[in-house]
């Protein structure tokens, strides 16, 4: 046994006492068989075709606390002008891992509209959410690991026809370093339901940290879910991350990701068009600089005849930033009249900084339209001697140049306010 496994062997024993629903024989049996998953695979390795442009090498080295702590005890006024939705009437506060109800709110919800921390649901009810996660996610050794040591996160449900128009915030927040956050959203959208989450990463230390989280969205017939989601971690943060939406028939599901900070993120994302009609908006944008890496893996099946997909993701790269794109569309052969594109654009600010993408396309049908394409290029140095001339300066002309190429990553996120937010915060961080 590496000394790796042995680390979370013995983190694994010291942290299952405290874990929620320790007394279930059903969760006992799901946290064994990720732990075994996990044990056997180990972290993966740039031998991995997946993992091949991203070394977890540094993580393994990490001696993590998993078991839960007691937070450390902060204020809503202390984080207030730090959520991108400062005035969420409807919002799930974590701090370390931990729920916080004093921080929280989910009163005046409509009716049939729930909201809540995992953590709060009974081990009967709670092992629904065993069967939203196994609707075909990822069997990786990070979300085996998640399964061993998941300890809180967050869950939404609506049902049929309940429509929320005030985005529902997630936030969770890091104020310790040396630990292991293993986190689970459980969203759920029933026939003909609309509503919209904000999963915001706030990290607060630059010490190393891992948030390891696992995300599930079910929609339902003519269900729509807004989500988006904000990475703001730590200097030496990693955050691996999986998220699979699948859809049933006529069902819209819009997707921002932003990674904006953290020395490694890996995000995987998997959308399953499963029932004709269905639709998928997928958008991300990720910003590195130093030696910051971000990866992006993502997969859009076409299942079933008639759906639509349009995905675009843009990154910024400067010093010696990099970053990885692999996105895939795969089309199956009973999937006629699928429509769909894809594209990865970056923009290189520095000869150092480094960009790896592969668009694929997989069709076995015949009756599609399909596009796919991906560029890398630097700032249009025309453009900038243009701003330049009309009195500009350097640094500013450099910041608009950056903005038009970035910004308009943000079209279909509603409510303007929350519209407004990202493309402040954006703003403020255009310099990279």
């Amino acid at each position: 046994m590496s000394a790796v496994i042995q680390h979370y062997q013995s983190e694994f024993d010291r942290a299952t006492p405290l874990l929620p629903w320790r007394d279930s024989a059903g969760w006992q049996a799901w946290r064994q068989s990720g732990w075994s998953r996990f044990a056997e695979q180990g972290f993966p390795s740039t031998r991995h075709e997946e993992w091949k442009y991203t070394s977890v090498a540094a993580l393994e080295k990490l001696s993590l606390s998993c078991a839960p702590v007691a937070p450390v005890a902060l204020e809503w006024a202390s984080l207030k002008d730090k959520a991108v939705l400062p005035e969420a009437q409807h919002r799930l506060v974590f701090v370390d891992g931990v729920f916080q109800p004093a921080l929280s709110c989910v009163d005046g919800l409509p009716s049939g509209l729930r909201m809540g921390a995992l953590s709060g649901q009974s081990a009967q009810d709670s092992l629904k959410l065993q069967g939203l996660l196994e609707q075909g996610q990822r069997r990786t050794p990070f979300t085996a690991l998640n399964a061993a040591f998941m300890a809180e996160g967050a869950w939404v449900a609506a049902e049929a026809g309940v429509q929320m128009e005030d985005p529902l915030l997630i936030l969770y927040v890091a104020t310790q370093g040396q630990r292991a956050m293993h986190l689970v959203n459980a969203y759920e959208a029933a026939a003909g339901s609309a509503f919209a989450i904000v999963e915001q990463y706030l990290g607060l230390t630059d010490e190393p940290y891992l948030v390891n989280g696992v995300t599930s969205a079910i929609l339902g017939e003519g269900a729509t879910i807004s989500h988006v989601k904000i990475q703001q971690e730590g200097a030496r943060a990693y955050h691996i991350a999986a998220l699979q939406a699948m859809q049933k028939r006529s069902s819209l599901f819009n997707s921002h990701s932003f990674a904006l900070s953290g020395a490694l993120g890996r995000n995987d994302i998997e959308v399953v068009l499963a029932e004709p009609e269905a639709a998928v908006s997928m958008k991300g944008l990720y910003r590195v600089s130093g030696r910051d890496l971000q990866d992006f893996h993502t997969t859009i099946r076409h299942d079933s005849p008639d759906c639509t997909s349009d995905e675009c993701f843009k990154g910024v790269l400067n010093e010696s930033g990099r970053a990885v794109f692999n996105g895939k569309i795969r089309v199956a052969p009973d999937a006629q009249h699928t429509l769909s594109q894809q594209s990865n654009h970056n923009l290189l600010l520095s000869d150092q900084a480094e960009v790896d993408t592969k668009p694929q396309l997989e069709i076995f049908a015949d009756d599609v339209k399909c596009s796919h394409g991906a560029t890398v290029g630097q700032l249009d140095e025309e453009q900038w001697f243009y701003l330049r001339s009309r009195g500009l300066s350097s640094d500013h002309a450099r910041a608009l140049l950056i903005e038009a190429f970035a910004l308009d990553i943000l079209t279909g996120i509603e409510p303007p306010a929350l519209h407004d937010s990202l493309e402040s915060l954006l703003r403020r961080t255009a310099h990279v």
